[in-house]
């Protein structure tokens, strides 16, 4: 919810909000990626946005030569293809009413949205056609690092 800036001394001169976030566990986390490997999902994210004002064309230019080893005409394949239809798990969340799966389908002209124009569901299916999803489920998710732990303040 919004929070004025009359409840501040001195007033800023924004508008402010309280945010809560919800964490997942690893099993729910799992579900939510489809078989999508989140080293690789992060790899996707950072190099959408990475470039300002860039398409998600141009900010996974690089990233794709890199991925097909520098076959062009595969990346433009990928830039090309049609999204991949939602696997059966992400159907079965839609049929359930999670609001995460519901936002998951890709638009046909996903490649000239920009990222921020894409729901987090959208970029775990681009992650999902550029590498596929063979070998996610063996892959480490991580763990949770405080920002104070991970910088030492």
């Amino acid at each position: 919810f919004k929070i004025p800036p009359t409840v501040f001394y001195p007033q800023p001169k924004v508008d402010s909000a309280l945010i809560g976030l919800h964490f997942l566990g690893p099993s729910q986390l799992r579900r939510r990626l489809a078989g999508v490997s989140p080293a690789h999902l992060r790899t996707v994210v950072t190099a959408t946005f990475q470039q300002r004002r860039k398409t998600v064309r141009n900010g996974l230019k690089q990233l794709a030569l890199t991925v097909y080893e520098g076959d062009k005409e595969r990346v433009q394949q990928f830039f090309e293809s049609e999204p991949l239809p939602l696997p059966q798990s992400v159907q079965d969340a839609i049929d359930a009413g999670d609001e995460f799966a519901l936002a998951q389908q890709l638009p046909s002209d996903w490649v000239k949205k920009r990222p921020e124009e894409l729901t987090p569901g959208q970029f775990v299916e681009i992650t999902r056609l550029l590498y596929g999803t063979a070998g996610a489920e063996e892959s480490p998710l991580g763990r949770k690092v405080w920002r104070k732990l991970k910088h030492g303040t």
